[in-house]
């Protein structure tokens, strides 16, 4: 079977399309090759590592990047999670991690929009509807997808792995149906006998601690998350673009795969133009400014002009431009390095329902923010004194 070679302009990441028998490892922040849009991703966030070592995963199963298979040569066990399991996803109170409007401005139309619609399964017309029925939430733990790309108008799919802190969409069967750093539609795995993990693997990721996320029986008005920011539980309503969310209890048992709560960093989003973190300047003061970036702008002294005697004289007040100090400014959201393409060993890949999973660790990129430049304008103060008769002076450059 020949491997289609596509190359993206998207920055440092895997740019040829996985053969068959091959799973792309990928970063939250990692579009992919062909990613079929920018990021649409509202805040970047990272996992924290795993609570157990390596060597306590399900299966002993081995740390080698490649995904080697688990003890003894079986095949590395893929855990099934129904979508509605109550700590699958996290997210923001609030807030969602996926901007669907400027995502459905990009996919809804000509060639796009039919190669959309095509992967996701869909009329191009329903786009729109179908965008705004999906609720958009965090990945909590490594998963594996059908991802899919798109260039000059063929689209072409391939199976991933995504890492836990992945932003995705989410339907009202539970099951992650968009990514939000591409705008990729996604569908449920293909699972193979002689998978080879390709691309750079993050730490404690495990071949025998994926899941494969099935549809809940019946359609859920709510999904239960994890707060990312504190660690606590709430309720997101499904099937709307608002953001509606509501405290709850925590869950008395978690299904096997899906790791205790625990707060999240925020970390860079992979689109374009993001930020993430507070921008914080510092104090004002008269005369003079300080902020994280500043612009020094010129100081300029009043000149003074002879003329015809003028009654009652005017004393310009100085103008005074205070100090002004340049913080240094980061640039985040760079490009990332290009993945090392490691496939050692050959794991097949089976389905089980039975054996506890756990999560993975995500490393994110640090953030700085960008303060503002605030540049204060001087003031000329006159005053008004007696009158009296000021002879012409031949006028003084300044």
């Amino acid at each position: 079977m020949a491997t289609v070679l596509i190359v993206s302009n998207q920055g440092s990441h895997t740019e040829a399309i996985p053969a068959a028998n091959e799973v792309a490892l990928q970063a939250p922040a990692d579009p992919g090759p062909a990613p079929f849009t920018p990021s649409v991703e509202t805040q970047g966030m990272t996992a924290p590592a795993p609570a157990t070592s390596a060597a306590q995963q399900p299966g002993g199963a081995s740390p080698h990047p490649g995904g080697a298979t688990s003890k003894g040569g079986s095949p590395a066990t893929l855990h099934s999670v129904e979508g509605s399991s109550a700590g699958l996803y996290g997210a923001q109170m609030g807030k969602s991690s996926c901007d669907t409007e400027r995502l459905i401005g990009m996919v809804s139309g000509g060639d796009t929009g039919r190669a959309w619609a095509s992967a996701a399964g869909i009329a191009q017309a329903d786009i729109p509807a179908y965008l705004r029925s999906l609720t958009s939430a965090y990945l909590r733990v490594d998963t594996r997808v059908t991802n899919h790309s798109y260039k000059s108008g063929a689209v072409a799919e391939y199976q991933s792995v995504l890492q836990a802190g992945t932003a995705v969409l989410v339907d009202a069967h539970g099951v992650p149906r968009v990514r939000c750093a591409c705008g990729n539609p996604l569908g449920p795995p293909k699972l193979m006998s002689n998978a080879k993990y390709t691309g750079k693997a993050w730490t404690g990721f495990q071949p025998s601690s994926l899941i494969v996320v099935v549809p809940a029986p019946q359609p859920v008005t709510e999904i239960v998350l994890v707060n990312v920011e504190t660690g606590s539980w709430f309720a997101r309503l499904t099937g709307r673009i608002e953001v509606v969310d509501k405290r709850v209890e925590p869950p008395n048992v978690l299904v096997p795969g899906i790791p205790p709560p625990a707060p999240w960093q925020p970390s860079t989003p992979s689109g374009p133009g993001k930020t993430s973190g507070p921008t914080t300047s510092g104090p004002t003061t008269s005369g003079s400014t300080t902020s994280g970036s500043t612009t020094s702008g010129p100081t300029t002294s009043g000149s003074t002009t002879s003329g015809s005697t003028t009654s009652g004289s005017t004393t310009s007040g100085s103008t005074t431009s205070g100090p002004t100090t340049s913080g240094a400014t980061t640039s985040s959201g760079g490009p990332s390095s290009p993945p090392a393409t490691t496939s050692t060993g050959t794991p097949s890949e089976t389905k089980s329902t039975s054996s506890a999973a756990t999560s993975t660790a995500t490393t994110g990129t640090p953030t700085s923010a960008v303060a503002t430049t605030t540049t204060g304008k001087p003031t000329v103060t006159s005053t008004s004194v007696a009158s009296t008769t000021i002879s012409p002076k031949t006028p003084t450059a300044t």
